[in-house]
This record gives structure tokens, sequence and C-alpha cells, in this order.
């Protein structure tokens, strides 16, 4: 959601002090943490502190060669996947929007701007009626089920939305058997979340995304 390594108030960041890390708030709020704070943003020496940053995560990459052999990194629809041959995938992992309960555009906005990316031009699935989410998570399915290879598994994660009311794994269940995978198990991680979830809306398990179920399918 938020945008790691831009917004921080030591040194190692772009910012002054903000909300917690991983939260980029709007232009407009920061301005009043500005006001409220007396504070200014200093200027930073933007490129020394990528470089100092980049550095640190080579320290820990993958081992030599892991993303070699036919790794391909690719932008676009889920559901269209051209690229991926057919039956050549062992695992997916992956998780969808949550129904329109996050605003992926405005929450990303910092990355975005960083990238010289425009965020609300990009294209982000958001339905507010179940009906319509499935039908989305059934397109997507099918693909997913097509670059699987035979004994391949799919884990699929999604979580409670709205006060815990709506329990996507009910869902998205359907949407797998409707492409031919079969349903192996659902894992139900619940957990006791700290203050700065607070910035979510979280109120442990009374109020926001409290616990993450994956639907894990295998396809025959």
């Amino acid at each position: 959601m938020g945008s790691p390594g831009l917004t921080g108030h030591s040194s190692g960041f772009f910012s002054v002090y903000t909300l917690p890390p991983n939260q980029a708030v709007s232009l407009d709020r920061q301005r009043k943490i500005n006001a409220q704070r007396a504070q200014v943003p200093p200027e930073r020496d933007v490129f020394a502190i990528v470089q100092k940053k980049s550095r640190a995560l080579l320290k820990e990459q993958m081992p030599p060669g892991f993303l070699r052999g036919g790794a391909k990194m690719l932008t676009g629809p889920a559901e269209h996947t051209p690229e991926i041959a057919d039956g050549s995938v062992d695992l997916i992992v992956t998780s969808p929007p949550f129904l329109d309960v996050v605003d992926y555009a405005g929450d990303n906005w910092l990355r975005g701007w960083f990238c010289g990316i425009d965020t609300s031009a990009v294209e982000i699935s958001m339905h507010r009626k179940i009906h319509e989410w499935q039908e989305a998570m059934t397109r997507v399915f099918h693909e997913l089920a097509r670059v699987l290879k035979p004994g391949g598994h799919v884990a699929f994660e999604v979580g409670e939305v709205r006060g815990g009311k709506v329990k996507l794994e009910e869902a998205v269940l359907p949407c797998g058997v409707r492409s031919g995978l079969q349903p192996l198990l659902v894992v139900i991680n619940a957990q006791q979340f700290t203050k700065t979830a607070n910035c979510w809306g979280i109120k442990n398990n009374a109020k926001g995304t409290n616990t993450n179920r994956i639907v894990v399918f295998q396809k025959s």
C-alpha cells in the first residue's frame, strides 16, 4: 500500500515526519502534518540515498543465477498472459483486490510519482458487487489453469471484508472450480495487530481486514 524507502524522517528516507512506513499519505494530509509539527522538508541527496539502499539490498540478493533460465517480469491483466506458455508453471501465488475496499491508485500515488507513472491512468480491477468480482476472478482462474502444470498448485490469498460479513474465500472457491481446478484447503491466518495497523482502519477482529485466507487449488 505504501512506499517503503520513500517516506520517513531519518536520513535514509526522502521525507520528514509522516505516518509510519509503508503508508503514503496524500499531499494535502502531509501539508497538514508539516503545519501541525512546524516542520520543513529538508533537501536530500536522492541519488546517494538510492545508492546506499541498493547496496544494502544487494547484500541479501538471491544466489547468482537464481533469476536466470527464462525468468520473466511482465505487466498486464492477470486474465490474459499470452507470454506464458500452456502448462509451464508449478506454483502460482497471488492476491487480488478485495472488492473495492482499497484505493490502490491513491495509496500508491507516491510510488507512481517516483517511477514517473500516473496511477490514475492505470487500469485496476475493482468491483463492489460480489457477483461481478466472482466473474472477474473466474476469468483469471481460467488463465491460471491454462498456464499451470498438471499437479501444479495455486495459492490464492484473500480476506474477510466489510466488518467480517463477507468472507472472500467462500466467494473464490466456486471461481476456481469453474476453471477446472480442485480445491484442497483453506488456510486462515488470524493475528493480533500492533497500533501501526490502525493506519489502515484495523481494530483487531472488529474493523478492517483482520484475517488472511489462502485458498489452495491443484490442477489435476
